[in-house]
């Protein structure tokens, strides 16, 4: 079965900059990714692991498999065309019963990537019920400009600047994006959106895979990047490669240095005086 989405699926992508839920992964599939992925938190330990979860697929086989899989890569080529760069991978994860949030922001307003062609494929590890604080979209606010934000730097909200965003958000506009194990959402970088706590007994892990076509630039810093799709004739970012050895020292001095150039990027205004 063909895993690209129909005209009518990225029409709808297109007019309301996100397109929910797309099925990836089985049962089976997904249960075995959520024990790869613990089994490096299990390794590194709670402090080290929140680190090099980070650009996993740098240094590990099984995270470089899930950022080149079709059945996510080409439904993000068919809304950003046949040239695709993975620029990260990250998680956002709530603990059982836990007060984490996500306030409601646009991406672009902080990642300095330009132009805007640029999707999230966010995919559920676990069941991300409604009571699990799952996504929740503004319909049709990726074709606002971006707006100014706040950085709050709020102990529970999982933003790295706990950025909120400076405008009126009407709850009855809101849709909620509910997934199941094994299932994504795909959503554009201006898009606004925000989650909630989780209040159930289990985690509510999602694998957050940011993706950009191959004109895309970086305006704050070298960056680095994966091709995944296509060729790219531009040469913005540093391409790297698949990982020889896993958790290798070579690997691992690949991911730090992906990260250093990324959290700059991130926290640029941390910088502007350097």
């Amino acid at each position: 079965m063909s895993a690209h989405l129909s005209a009518d699926e990225v029409s709808s992508f297109q007019e309301n900059g996100f397109y929910t839920p797309i099925r990836v992964y089985s049962e089976t599939e997904t249960t075995e990714l959520r024990r790869q992925f613990e089994a490096v938190e299990t390794r590194f330990g709670p402090d080290r692991a929140k680190l090099h979860i980070t650009d996993l697929h740098l240094i590990a086989d099984w995270a470089w498999d899930v950022v080149h899989d079709p059945r996510i890569v080409d439904p993000i080529s068919d809304v950003l065309g046949s040239n695709v760069l993975l620029w990260s991978l990250n998680w956002f994860i709530k603990e059982p019963l836990d007060e984490k949030f996500v306030s409601y922001h646009q991406d672009a307003t902080y990642w300095g990537l330009e132009p805007h062609d640029v999707v999230t494929a966010w995919v559920a590890l676990s069941d991300a019920s409604e009571a699990t604080g799952p996504m929740k979209f503004v319909p049709g606010s990726h074709l606002e400009e971006v707006r100014y934000h706040e950085d709050t730097f709020g102990k529970d909200n999982l933003l790295s600047r706990g950025q909120v965003i400076d405008r009126d958000i009407d709850e009855n506009s809101v849709v909620l994006s509910p997934l199941s194990a094994g299932e994504m959402s795909l959503h554009h970088v201006r898009l606004i959106h925000g989650s909630t706590p989780n209040q159930t007994t289990d985690r509510r892990i999602g694998m957050v895979l940011r993706y950009c076509a191959t004109h895309v630039k970086q305006t704050k810093v070298r960056d680095t990047a994966v091709l995944v799709h296509g060729e790219d004739n531009f040469g913005h970012f540093d391409l790297l490669p698949k990982p020889e050895t896993e958790f290798g020292e070579i690997e691992l001095a690949r991911q730090r240095d992906a990260l250093t150039r990324m959290q700059r990027a991130l926290h640029s205004k941390d910088y502007e005086e350097d």
